[in-house]
């Protein structure tokens, strides 16, 4: 079993294990080379600390076994741990999520998603999101790079007019 409730201060480390490992594994042969420097963990520590993203952790008696990220009518960022693929974590964080939004009074919600990542193509479609355009999309960078990179990205939306 796992909870889920919002992330403090005391999960930030493990939310930037989960995310640089997750990340490295679903997009690092997505993306131009030249971003790969940018996606150390001191790097996700400082993106983390540039968030406004409401933060939400899932975990069971081990630890942390994945996260997920909001921000207004998007779903920003969600991850779970190698460990957890497969036990329904991805899905509880998704719909966590979703009841949050809906919530807060967002009836059209959104996400993005680097092209080429099939297996959260599959997953989002699976949940009932709906693929609604693609565009190239830039990658953080630090405000103090002068880099730019651009990927292939999904926009998907879900219709959260209905309580999940």
């Amino acid at each position: 079993m796992f909870d889920i409730r919002p992330a403090d201060a005391a999960h930030r480390e493990d939310i930037v294990k989960l995310w640089h490992q997750g990340w490295h594994d679903a997009h690092a042969n997505l993306v131009p080379d030249g971003v790969l420097p940018y996606r150390s963990k001191n790097h996700f520590s400082l993106w983390m600390k540039e968030s406004e993203d409401s933060f939400f952790i899932a975990s069971d008696d081990i630890g942390a076994v994945g996260f997920v990220s909001v921000n207004g009518p998007e779903v920003v960022k969600l991850y779970v741990s190698d460990r957890a693929r497969g036990t329904g974590v991805a899905q509880a964080l998704l719909s966590f999520a979703e009841k949050r939004l809906h919530e807060a009074g967002i009836e059209r919600a959104m996400l993005l998603c680097t092209a080429g990542n099939i297996r959260a193509e599959r997953f989002y479609a699976r949940e009932g999101w709906d693929l609604s355009h693609s565009y190239e999309g830039a990658l953080w960078t630090p405000k103090t790079s002068n880099e730019r990179f651009f990927v292939l990205t999904h926009r998907f939306e879900k219709d959260l007019t209905l309580p999940p």
